[in-house]
């Protein structure tokens, strides 16, 4: 082997070598350009959002959080977190071993409803006060209540029923008799994507859902008969908001553009299909104000991820708030505070009155911290 053999072996490994560590220079760049640190076997790459169940009058959420771990013998883990968003404090319920996919929160803040892998419906009982909630947390099951593919669970204003709904049915249990009330289809387009729209009139004695023909449907709980159709024109609605104080429906259409609509709901057995404004927004979400003067939607503007503040009568634009980073997500209202979530697992508070944001929280830095303050397993 000559001199110039070796010399171009060498060249050769160099240059193999150089682009490895330039492979890895740039994937520590693209990390540190997200905000996440470097560290190969440890690092949780990204945490989000599964299923988010917000309790307006205590100010408190139960959360999936999906976190993906950047190891090669860790897939995605899935848990609970218990949030307090009035005293900005979080616990996880290292519910790890359930495999949540959705949850709803009771409305005293003292049951989760979970549904895991296994599609079984469970209740997790005593889970405040936060500081006890891994301690006294209980797991219950209903009788034969199984659900495959959940997307929505809520619990009845009184706390004694439990709904669901997936693709293609909605059930409604009752958690005091232990048993199931009632089981019925609901429209499924595959084209117009998934349809979420449940929930309970305020002396639970209603549900609302969607039509097997489209639209939305009041049903009675007693006499499972339908009492009165809403936006029966609607053929691709993911979700709707209730306002029952002053009986109006918010539409959220699942089609391209999104489109929020709303509805006025009359008292009596006439059908309700004559809309009363609508408006595009970037994402099928809407809260509604609880005093019924304006409504919160997402909006996607000059690449910008906003929360446009509409009059609830008129639908008229009253202020843009600068929000989020990546695609809202979801929205509640507690008081005269407004809650936003995004993709990205971070949770912004607003409050309404000054029109000002007052807090954010990251989900992920808190899962960080939590990875970083648990010790090591010998």
């Amino acid at each position: 082997m000559t001199w110039k053999h070796v010399t171009d072996f060498v060249a050769l490994w160099g240059l193999l070598l150089g682009g490895v560590l330039v492979l890895a220079g740039a994937e520590a760049i693209v990390i540190w350009g997200t905000g996440f640190r470097y560290q190969p076997v440890t690092e949780t790459r990204s945490v989000w959002f599964e299923d988010l169940s917000f309790n307006r009058s205590t100010g408190m959420a139960a959360v999936v959080v999906r976190s993906k771990l950047n190891a090669q013998t860790e897939g995605i883990k899935s848990d609970i977190v218990l949030m307090n968003l009035k005293t900005h404090e979080a616990i996880s319920l290292n519910a790890y071993h359930l495999q949540p996919y959705a949850v709803a929160l009771s409305p005293d803040a003292s049951t989760i409803a979970v549904v895991g892998a296994d599609a079984k419906v469970r209740l997790l009982t005593g889970v405040t006060p936060m500081a006890h909630a891994k301690m006294m947390a209980e797991i219950k099951t209903i009788d034969g209540a199984t659900i495959h593919d959940p997307i929505q669970v809520l619990f009845s204003p009184d706390g004694e029923k439990l709904a669901a709904i997936n693709d293609n049915d909605v059930w409604v249990w009752s958690l005091t008799e232990n048993r199931l009330l009632h089981q019925y289809p609901h429209r499924h387009v595959t084209h117009a994507g998934t349809q979420k729209a449940l929930a309970f009139s305020a002396d639970s004695q209603r549900i609302l859902s969607g039509n097997v023909d489209g639209g939305i449907s009041i049903r009675d709980l007693k006499s499972g008969k339908i009492l009165k159709r809403i936006a029966s024109s609607e053929r691709s609605i993911f979700d709707a908001e209730y306002f029952e104080q002053g009986r109006f429906l918010m539409v959220m259409n699942n089609g391209a553009p999104h489109e929020i609509s709303l509805y006025p709901v009359e008292s009596g057995p006439a059908n309700a299909d004559k809309r009363r404004w609508a408006c595009r927004a970037s994402a099928p979400v809407v809260a509604i104000d609880e005093r019924g003067d304006w409504a919160a939607i997402a909006s996607y503007r000059h690449g910008k991820h906003l929360i446009c503040i509409l009059d609830l009568q008129t639908g008229t634009e009253q202020c843009v708030l600068p929000a989020h980073t990546t695609p809202i997500m979801g929205l509640a209202t507690s008081d005269r505070t407004l809650y936003s979530w995004d993709s990205g697992g971070t949770i912004l508070e607003w409050d309404m009155d000054a029109k000002t944001r007052t807090r954010s929280f990251s989900v992920l830095e808190w899962v960080l911290n939590s990875v970083e303050t648990t010790p090591a397993v010998p």
